[in-house]
C-alpha cells in the first residue's frame, strides 16, 4: 500500500472508497480527494486559483469526517467549487469534541474544462470505519449517489 492514497471499491448501488495516510489528517485529505474524484474524475484539470480555509467541529472522528466531506458537497452545490489541493493541517481533540482545520485550493466547476463524474447526493455513515494504527490510518466510507 502506498504511503497515502485512495481506491474505489466494489459497491452495488453507491460509491465505496478506502483511503489511507500516515496520519489521521492525511487520511482525511485522501478521503476528500476521493470525493472530488467522484464528482470530477481528473483532478489535474482543476487549477488551484481560489483558496478556502475551513474549520469543522464535531463530537467524534466519524462525525468530523461526515461533516468535513458534507462541507465539500455544500461548497460544490452553492459556490460550484471543486478542489485539486486539499490539506488538512490539524485534527485535535478539545474537551469532548474534535476540531479540524483545512486549506482547500481549486476553482469553479467549468463544463468546458472539467470532466463530469458522478453526482454525490450525500455522505453516509454506512460502512464508515476509521482505523488508526501506529504509523497509518485507514478510512472506509460510502458516498450516496
Amino acid at each position: 500500500m502506498k504511503k497515502a492514497g485512495f481506491e474505489f471499491r466494489e459497491h452495488t448501488a453507491d460509491v465505496q472508497v478506502r483511503s489511507w495516510g500516515s496520519s489521521l489528517e492525511e487520511a482525511f485529505s485522501q478521503t476528500a480527494y476521493s470525493l472530488m474524484a467522484t464528482i470530477t474524475p481528473d483532478l489535474k484539470k482543476i487549477t488551484p486559483k481560489i483558496e478556502k480555509k475551513i474549520t469543522i467541529k464535531a463530537e467524534d472522528k466519524e462525525a468530523l469526517l461526515f461533516d468535513f466531506l458534507s462541507e465539500f458537497l455544500y461548497i460544490f452545490d452553492v459556490d460550484e467549487l471543486v478542489f485539486s489541493q486539499i490539506y488538512v493541517s490539524k485534527i485535535e481533540k478539545f474537551n469532548d469534541n474534535y476540531k479540524l482545520q483545512a486549506t482547500l485550493k481549486g476553482e469553479k466547476f467549468d463544463l468546458d474544462k472539467h470532466e463530469i463524474g458522478i453526482e454525490v447526493k450525500a455522505i453516509t455513515y454506512s460502512f464508515m470505519n476509521i482505523v488508526e494504527k501506529h504509523a497509518s490510518t485507514i478510512i472506509d466510507i460510502v458516498f450516496d449517489i
